[in-house]
């Protein structure tokens, strides 16, 4: 009998969790914000223990705290308001900005009136709730959306601040998410625009309310589509829809964001070529690999490769089934930055292969 080996398929939607996990990945990393998680004790041990190993691997230091109805089999039977109630005095204890109410499948299920528990509270003008619903609400991607909509609708409509910028949707635990900033904050910076708002990401709840006043949103990818478009109804702003893909990309997006924010058309020109002389300084420190064959494999994350082989075309390498083969990076490069560390891997590998 022949066996015929598949190649490996590492895809986001196969790690996909419920729209609790998703709606807590933002929730729990608000300074000053409480995250009250109507459900069983189950559901929300399930939910922080991806959260804790998550943030074993990202840059994240902190442990989120997260109050939990306590849902049990009482409740499901008679309804679980009580219990919301009485989480929500837990919470106001501690005087947060914001508690942050988010449910999950049973609730949801039996039909507990949580908008009307929070409404009722004395903390009320604090209290956001968000129906997550578990996998009735959708995928974590469904949570995060609901999160980051719910959040915006409580934030001012206000006069645009001119050269300001708001990024969506950044990953509070992303590995290297403050290299991509990083990134993202250089190629703005040639345009003489910069970022005021990380929505949601290291801003407390006073620093999120800006977001009324940036002149353009920028979208960390299409994962929070759903809430770009909202955000780009609400205040009536532009919305990009993500982070520069390697190296052409950090041209498309020089060009759309200083479009945005009507950057006069001679500035965005020089920052474009700025740009190219930029990368050209960084592609020539791996001229070594020019010439190298190699064989790129299974695509990790849609795009990767798309990435990977204009890197390939720009220093005169080559692909081929036969080549050395090289692992891709697991998430998408962003930017130049993003093409230098995946070169650097790509050049340690071949030297000691």
């Amino acid at each position: 009998m022949s066996w015929r080996i598949l190649p490996e398929s590492i895809y986001e939607s196969r790690m996909a969790g419920c729209a609790l996990g998703g709606a807590l990945s933002v929730a729990c990393f608000i300074p000053g914000a409480v995250a009250v998680v109507h459900a069983p004790e189950g559901c929300v041990h399930q939910a922080f223990s991806m959260l804790h190993a998550m943030i074993n691997d990202s840059d994240v230091w902190i442990v989120p705290e997260i109050l939990v109805s306590s849902f049990g089999d009482r409740e499901v039977i008679f309804g679980g308001e009580d219990c919301l109630s009485a989480a929500l005095d837990r919470a106001a204890v501690e005087s947060p900005d914001l508690i942050i109410v988010v449910t999950s499948c049973i609730p949801e299920t039996i039909g507990d009136d949580c908008g009307a528990v929070c409404a009722r509270h004395l903390y009320a003008d604090r209290i956001l709730y968000v129906p997550a619903s578990g996998f009735l609400g959708g995928s974590a991607k469904d949570g995060e959306n609901a999160v980051l909509t719910a959040l915006a609708t409580r934030s001012p409509v206000a006069k645009s601040v001119f050269g300001t910028v708001a990024l969506i949707g950044e990953k509070n635990l992303e590995f290297e998410a403050d290299l991509n900033y990083a990134e993202v904050e250089r190629l703005l910076a040639k345009l003489g625009l910069r970022v005021t708002v990380r929505f949601c990401r290291n801003g407390n709840y006073a620093t999120l309310m800006q977001l009324g006043s940036s002149q353009c949103f920028v979208l960390r990818d299409e994962r929070v589509a759903a809430a770009g478009k909202v955000f780009g109804e609400r205040f009536g702003r532009p919305v990009i829809p993500e982070f520069p893909r390697g190296l052409s990309g950090c041209f498309l997006f020089l060009c759309d964001v200083g479009k945005a924010c009507n950057v006069p058309e001679e500035k965005i020109t020089a920052a474009m070529e700025s740009e190219t002389a930029y990368q050209n300084a960084m592609l020539a420190k791996f001229a070594g690999l020019s010439g190298r064959s190699v064989f790129l494999g299974a695509e990790p994350f849609s795009g990767t490769c798309a990435v990977a082989r204009e890197a390939i075309t720009r220093l005169s390498m080559e692909e081929r089934s036969d080549g050395f083969p090289i692992r891709l990076p697991f998430y998408l490069p962003i930017g130049t930055a993003g093409v230098e560390k995946m070169l650097s891997l790509w050049r340690g590998a071949t030297n000691h292969g």
